[in-house]
């Protein structure tokens, strides 16, 4: 009875290697179904943290499968720097499934990386012995002398793996990976052809070429992953370097749709989150933005990239004081070497928006210190000493802005001839300008000189205006109102009105009246028409032409007390 429970026993046993040495062969080659193979696949991309929490969550598993899940938990924490947990599972498959070779290549692995060649010899020698005829074992311990950097008895073992299956790809991947490590690259390259070469579906060689050529050619990159997708469309670790090479080559879209595909794995890395949050920042999809950057920040509280992108995320989404916030944080933890002109540009926008406009101009100083070259710092600063009332400043800052950016738009010269404008008004109704302002008062002295020169530049500013935005009223209405400033001026002095504005608010009359279906332009009009009696009533005293204009006034506003008293005392009747 004794003697045939033996020979039972050993049936058994060789039919569970002969089962084994199959099932370990076809995993090494990734084309088999089994409950691990998505998991493996993940560890076979460096994906170590969603591989983890694939084999934590496999149940129900054969003897064999489940030793293997142990098998790549080991492996997986081992490449996390858990060697603990790593040998725990590795001796949990071999408790498992003594039979089973890989438990004991992983322990090997861990005794070379602690200096214990001979111990990692026996355990190596013990593996081998269960599945002499299989090249996918002495490939695992060629592995686990590679990550050690023992390249010589990686050899060894790969030669013993050729000698078994010369045409099994898993060699060349090995091969591969040992050159890539001695920077190599040209001929790992070379080697992940050979594992295609031998095997067409080696999805990890595709991936690892692709991996390589993202870096120096992404046109052949992205030719071996669309072999890839086509052999594998739901092989997810090819779609993060998809959305690498898209994100380079700016091709936004293709990048998110990728780093969608791909994050949608619990576990992946952070970084393709980050990549996703600035993405859809730059792509104006602030409320997504906002989400992912919350994971990311919830998963790594250090995380001063995203701690940046925070804070220009709610300066887009108009969450003013809490960017603000968010930003002098930010600014404190990051070391001041690494503070870029746009960490301080965004400050003084959240500033102005706050209406805290000395501030902002303190940040926009800042921003021009890190980077002078940048032209729309002088436009913020523009604003900022606008909305501060520095006038004088202002027009400096433009200035400064319009000579570094040839782009300059029509609102640009009206937001400088505007600045001209209150400048030349403040040169008339002088007020005390701040030391932010970065530029001194004016004083007595030039007063005149520095008021004509702000009429001047405002009435060239508001032409250019209309040189580009002929169909506009603005520059029509701008070159009036400056010159009118003009008109003040020299009546206040000499007593005498001379009428510089008259011929620009008798041509921006005509674009009013054209524009003025919905009355938006009543209030202009009836400015210019005050204007033009004025200048009828001082200048030429044509009380016709005096008449004629304070009756249009009345036309438009039948209450304007002015014009009905001028009539009055010109005993002109209306209506």
């Amino acid at each position: 009875m004794t003697i045939i429970k033996k020979q039972n026993d050993k049936k058994m046993n060789k039919r569970k290697l002969l089962i084994l040495a199959g099932f370990a062969f076809l995993a090494a080659t990734h084309v088999f179904a089994s409950d691990n193979e998505k998991g493996i696949e993940y560890y076979r991309a460096d994906l170590y943290g969603a591989a983890k929490l694939f084999f934590l969550q496999q149940t129900n598993q054969s003897p064999a499968e489940q030793a293997e899940n142990y098998y790549y938990l080991g492996q997986t924490y081992d490449q996390l720097n858990q060697e603990d947990s790593a040998s725990f599972y590795y001796r949990k498959a071999i408790e498992l499934f003594p039979e089973y070779p890989f438990g004991y290549i992983g322990e090997g692995k861990l005794q070379l990386k602690n200096g214990n060649v001979k111990a990692a010899d026996e355990l190596f020698k013990k593996a081998n012995n269960f599945a002499k005829k299989d090249p996918s074992v002495q490939t695992s311990i060629a592995e686990a002398y590679v990550f050690v950097g023992d390249y010589e008895n990686a050899k060894l073992a790969l030669d013993k793996a050729r000698k078994i299956n010369g045409k099994f790809s898993g060699i060349y991947i090995v091969e591969g990976d040992m050159l890539m490590k001695q920077d190599k690259t040209g001929e790992a390259c070379g080697r992940y052809e050979n594992a295609i070469l031998f095997n067409a579906t080696d999805k990890v060689a595709y991936l690892k070429l692709a991996q390589v050529y993202k870096e120096i050619n992404t046109s052949v990159a992205l030719q071996d992953l669309d072999k890839l997708v086509a052999l594998d469309p739901n092989y997810i670790p090819a779609y993060a370097v998809y959305g690498d090479i898209y994100r380079e080559e700016g091709k936004y879209k293709d990048a998110l749709d990728a780093y969608e595909k791909f994050i949608a794995i619990p576990g992946v890395p952070l970084l393709q989150h980050e990549r996703y949050a600035q993405l859809l920042y730059f792509t104006g999809q602030f409320e997504k933005a906002l989400n992912q950057i919350k994971y990311v920040i919830s998963n790594d509280p250090n995380n001063l990239v995203m701690k940046r992108l925070e804070a220009y995320n709610s300066y887009r989404l108009g969450n003013y004081d809490e960017g603000l916030e968010q930003m002098n944080r930010f600014l404190a933890e990051m070391p001041k070497e690494r503070h870029i002109y746009q960490d301080y540009m965004t400050l003084g926008q959240l500033d102005l928006k706050e209406k805290r406009s000395g501030e902002a101009l303190e940040a926009f100083q800042k921003a021009l210190e890190i980077d002078s070259t940048k032209a729309d710092i002088y436009k913020e600063m523009a604003n900022a000493a606008l909305n501060a009332g520095l006038y004088p400043a202002a027009t400096k800052y433009y200035e400064k802005y319009l000579a570094m950016d040839p782009s300059a738009d029509a609102m640009d010269y009206y937001s400088y001839a505007q600045a001209n404008y209150y400048a030349a008004a403040y040169y008339i109704l002088p007020a005390s300008e701040t030391s932010s302002s970065g530029v001194a008062v004016t004083t007595t002295d030039d007063a005149d000189a520095a008021f004509k020169n702000n009429v001047q530049k405002g009435d060239n500013a508001y032409a250019e205006v209309i040189k580009r935005k002929p169909d506009l009223y603005y520059g029509y209405l701008g070159r009036a109102n400056i010159n009118s400033l003009l008109d003040k001026y020299e009546l206040d002095s000499t007593g005498k009105m001379v009428g510089h504005a008259k011929p620009f608010f008798e041509d921006a009359l005509p674009i009013l009246l054209n524009s003025n279906s919905d009355g938006s332009k009543n209030r202009f009009i009836i400015e210019a028409y005050r204007y033009l009696a004025n200048y009828y009533l001082a200048v030429e005293n044509n009380t016709a032409a005096v008449g004629e204009y304070n009756k249009k006034i009345l036309d438009i506003d039948p209450n304007d007390e002015a014009a009905r008293k001028t009539l009055q005392l010109l005993k002109i009747k209306y209506p």
